[in-house]
Formats: C-alpha cells, sequence, structure tokens
C-alpha cells in the first residue's frame, strides 16, 4: 500500500545517506565541513534518481545496448537529452562521494553512446543524432582524464576495488585526447573547433575560458611528465588570456573570447547574450576553476600571481557590491545583467511553466562565488558564504537536492520548479565540496599523507540535539494544511479541498505538470508515481514526499 508522507517529516528517513563522500585527511581551508558534507552525501543520491535513474526509461535509450548511466538534463531546450558535460561532472561527483559503482556506470555510459574524451558532444532526446552533435567538448575531455587519473590512484592506493577497469591506461589515452586539443597553448573548445561546424568570423578563433583548468592541467604534467613542457604553456596561456580579459579587475571574465582574452559580438552557446560581455553560465566556471588551482597548489602562487590576483579581484568586487546577497551574473562593466530578462529558449523552451530570470542569485551562483572567497578570503568571509549557501538547501528535512521548493521572495520564481535541476545542481555541488575539504587533490594527497585540519568549525545550522534513547514512534502526519485548504492521503489517492474554487496543480522536480483541476474538491490518483511533487492552490504551494 502507498502511503503519503509530508516532508515535514518524512525527508530525513527517505533520503538518509546510503554512502559517505570520499574522506582524505587534508589542510585545506574548510568551513561547517561536518555538516557540508551530510549535504553532499544527500544531494548526490538526489541526483542519482533524478538525473540517471529517472532518464532510463527515455527515448534517448532507445535502441541502444546500453540502459543506464547518462547523466540527463530533464529542463534543457530539448528535455531528457545528454552532453559529454554530464559524463565529466557525473564521473568527478561520483569520484568524491567515494561511490565507485555508480563512477564506472557513468563512464562505461559514455563509451557505450560514444560520449568520452574526443567523440561526440551531444546525445538528443530522440536517441539519434545530428550534424552538430559530433565532436567533443574539450571541458568534458578534461573533467574525464582528470576523474580517470583520480580513480587509478584510488585503485592503486586499495581504496577503491579492480571492477575490470583499467583507469590509468584509460585516463593516458585521455590525457593524450586533451594535450591534442591545445592550440598555441590555448584549449580549443572542442575535438571538430577547427574546421568546426559554426559559421562566422569567431569560428577558428573563439575559446571558452571556463574550460582553462589549471589544476588540471598541473595534474596532467605530472602524469605525462614527458610532455611537461607542454603543460607548462598551456597554464601559462591560460593565465595570460584571463589577465588580459576586460573584467579582470573585478573578477569577471566573457563566456568566449577570441585568443587575446577580447569580448566577441556573437558566438556559441550563451555568448550571444549581451553582445559577448556578459560574465554568465560559462564563465562564472572560471572561478571554481582558478580556486582549484590555487588551494591545490599554492607554491606555484605568490602572493601576485595571476591567480590569486584574479580570485582577489573577485572577492573585492563582489564584497562593495554587498558581499553574499550579490552572487549573481554580471556584466562586463560591473553591472547586473538587466532585470526583468526572462529565459525563454532554454529550461524547457516548450513549457512557460519553466521559463526563468537571466539573473540568479541562487546556489548556482553561490557556489561559484565562494569559491574564491575560500580560496583568498578572510575567515569572516568564508563564513558569511557558508551562511548564506545554507539558505539553498532545507536543513531541517534533509532534503536531495539544492535550491529552495518557493522562493522567499513574494512572486519570485528562483525554485526547483524553474531551476534546470542538472547544471545548478553540480556547481552548488563543486561550491560545497571545495568549501568542505571534500574537493581534494587526490593522487597528492595519496602519494604524501598530510595531518588532517578541522578548518572553521562554524555551523551552517543549527547543531542538533543527541536522539532521545527511547523515543516515541514516529508521527506519521496524513493531512497538511495550506490557508483555507486541506490535503489528505488515502492508498493510491491524493484528496485536495478548498472553501472557494482554486486552480490545482501538481508538478515534480523536473517541471512536468502531473495534474491540474480548477475546483473547490479534487482528487489525483498518482498511479506508479515515487518521489517529490510540488502541490500549488493559487499562489500557495507546497513540498510533498510521496512514496
Amino acid at each position: 500500500m502507498r502511503s503519503f508522507i509530508f516532508i515535514s517529516v518524512s525527508l530525513a528517513i527517505l533520503f538518509a545517506p546510503a554512502f559517505a563522500v570520499l574522506e582524505i585527511p587534508n589542510a585545506q581551508p574548510k568551513v561547517g565541513a561536518e555538516q557540508w558534507k551530510v549535504v553532499l552525501d544527500n544531494t548526490w543520491a538526489g541526483m542519482k534518481v533524478r538525473n540517471i535513474k529517472e532518464c532510463e526509461s527515455k527515448p534517448i535509450y532507445n535502441g541502444q545496448s546500453v540502459k543506464s548511466g547518462l547523466i540527463c538534463r530533464p529542463k534543457s531546450e530539448t528535455p531528457w537529452d545528454a552532453v559529454s558535460e554530464g559524463i565529466g561532472y557525473g564521473m568527478l561527483l561520483a569520484l568524491y562521494a567515494d561511490d565507485q559503482e555508480t563512477f564506472d556506470l557513468i563512464y562505461k555510459a559514455g563509451k557505450g553512446f560514444s560520449m568520452n574524451y574526443c567523440q561526440n558532444w551531444r546525445q538528443p532526446p530522440s536517441g539519434g543524432r545530428g550534424d552538430g552533435d559530433g565532436g567533443s567538448a574539450s571541458d568534458a575531455d578534461e573533467d574525464i582524464a582528470a576523474a580517470l587519473i583520480f580513480a587509478a590512484k584510488l585503485r592503486e592506493k586499495g581504496k577503491w576495488k579492480d571492477t575490470g577497469i583499467n583507469y590509468g591506461t584509460d585516463a593516458t589515452s585521455a590525457v593524450n585526447c586533451v594535450r591534442g586539443l591545445l592550440s598555441n597553448g590555448l584549449l580549443k573548445p572542442g575535438s571538430n573547433w577547427c574546421p568546426g561546424s559554426f559559421p562566422g568570423a569567431w569560428g577558428c578563433g573563439a575559446y571558452n575560458p571556463g574550460y582553462f583548468a589549471p589544476a588540471w592541467f598541473r595534474l596532467f604534467k605530472a602524469f605525462d611528465a614527458n610532455n611537461a613542457s607542454t603543460w607548462d604553456n598551456a597554464i601559462s596561456k591560460s593565465y595570460e588570456l584571463i589577465a588580459s580579459n576586460p573584467g579582470f579587475s573585478k573578477g569577471l571574465i566573457p563566456d568566449w573570447t577570441n585568443a587575446s582574452g577580447q569580448t566577441l559580438s556573437s558566438g556559441p552557446g550563451y555568448n550571444a547574450y549581451l553582445n559577448g560581455n556578459a560574465f554568465f553560465k560559462d564563465a562564472i566556471r572560471m572561478l571554481w576553476r582558478v580556486a582549484n588551482d590555487v588551494i591545490w597548489f599554492p607554491n606555484e602562487h605568490s602572493e601576485n600571481s595571476t591567480g590569486r590576483t584574479y580570485l582577489k579581484n573577485a572577492v573585492n568586487f563582489i564584497t562593495d557590491k554587498g558581499g553574499p546577497k550579490a552572487a549573481n551574473f554580471y556584466a562586463m562593466n560591473g553591472n547586473l545583467i538587466p532585470e526583468n530578462d526572462k529565459w525563454t529558449d532554454f529550461n524547457d523552451n516548450k513549457n512557460s511553466e519553466t521559463w526563468r530570470w537571466r539573473r540568479e542569485h541562487s546556489h548556482l551562483t553561490v557556489g561559484q562565488w565562494l569559491t574564491a572567497a575560500m580560496a583568498v578570503g578572510t575567515d569572516e568571509q568564508k563564513k558569511a558564504w557558508s551562511s548564506k549557501m545554507a539558505e539553498f538547501y532545507d536543513w531541517e528535512n534533509k532534503v536531495d537536492f539544492f535550491g529552495n521548493v518557493i522562493d522567499p521572495n513574494p512572486g519570485g520564481i528562483e525554485d526547483t520548479l524553474h531551476n534546470e535541476m542538472y547544471f545548478d545542481q553540480f556547481l552548488a555541488w563543486f561550491g560545497v565540496s571545495l568549501m568542505s575539504g571534500t574537493w581534494v587533490n587526490v593522487v597528492a594527497l595519496l602519494d604524501n599523507p598530510v595531518a588532517n585540519t578541522a578548518g572553521i568549525l562554524d555551523l551552517p545550522w543549527p547543531s542538533e540535539p543527541d536522539p532521545d534513547p527511547d523515543p516515541d514512534p514516529p508521527l506519521i502526519v496524513k493531512r497538511n494544511h495550506l490557508p483555507g485548504i486541506q490535503i489528505s492521503q488515502s492508498p493510491g489517492t491524493l484528496r485536495m479541498s478548498s472553501k472557494n474554487d482554486v486552480s490545482w496543480k501538481i508538478h515534480d522536480l523536473q517541471g512536468k505538470l502531473l495534474f491540474s483541476s480548477k475546483s473547490r474538491e479534487t482528487s489525483w490518483n498518482v498511479g506508479n508515481f515515487k518521489g517529490m511533487a510540488v502541490v500549488s492552490a493559487n499562489s500557495e504551494r507546497k513540498l510533498i514526499a510521496i512514496r
């Protein structure tokens, strides 16, 4: 018999973590690590359900021998497609979640769909592949390579078992792929880039700085020692471009640039927005990429190094704007991107209920800006960013996602319905894993162990009391109240009633409309649905867990 247990009492049980994040002693800066690691466990479990498990029944797998492992995008411009970026991100998260089984599953799916290093960047939701889907995306190539190097080290040190995949051999092939994508030291956007399938004067001279990963290049230098000078040049050229970009003094950078770091008035991806002058979803990853390098390789960064200076500029800029509450996307002139600019061509362009504003003060933007503070900020700044990030996670109910179910600002749409539930979750996870000391240089620390440091102990949420040694049986709530509204459950049915006619809607967390009715009383036959659902009655909304 299926039961409905409302979120106020159920999620701590429903989403109890099944595994713990990777624990390697380290001396990296940390804030509230004890609680943030619980958050990482819970949100990784949620991504596995939403982006892997729920995709298994989609057409993308039709006719394929591989039946699971893709990290699908439920609300992209073509919902339930998959991109190689997700393979790289998914492998990295599985690694830092110490989840070897899922790591292998994702990697094998990438192979099965020809979406690993130097292969193809996208698999459409229909299962076919068009001309624009071929060729790799180099950020995925380098992330997969780094994940394989770390996996090889975990296997070498006996922390991971032998599952039949030779991580080290595959890492060599992946690093060779990335090295082949360097052009005069700069990482090309992909394997088909020049000549590529994108028309326009910018074609061969366009670069995505958010793909530049100096920490990975140093990792590859040690792994691929015979080509050390090539990797040194990649590090040097990457920082030269970052320093020459028009947003450097503010810790900003455009989504795409030419080889000199200057903006492109048109281009691929998000770059056409604001004529290429936006620090938007591609570019914001630069903060995290550089913070990794500065934190992991402090001896390579003097006080005035380009990497450290870029991050200090970023911290000073965002502090002058108001600190953590100002985390957002900006134009190169330092202004917020325009207000009321709704993004209709992404986030499921056929579903107007999921369209969102391009401005975004969210777990995504906070998660990326906080990495700069973790690298070069003061202790007070680090604590402030941890506190701000805590506003985007429901600790009381131990939910399995970052973000607010209901925007705390009246009439706002910064909520799970309007979040992508893919890219935003990954970028938040990157920031929190760095803040908790989970995101570490696995090779360096396993080869040369250090004593662990606790970091800043301030917890983002009040510590919980010790459990009652003889607790009463848990209360299961079968009725939930919104103003003037009643929601009750019986096996297989959710009943809703109000004093007056209201517009009832029920969505899943991907934004899919599951039920609607305009009436005083109504009921929903849930069928085989399991998981989280948002019940809306006019402007009132409530999250429930159905299992």
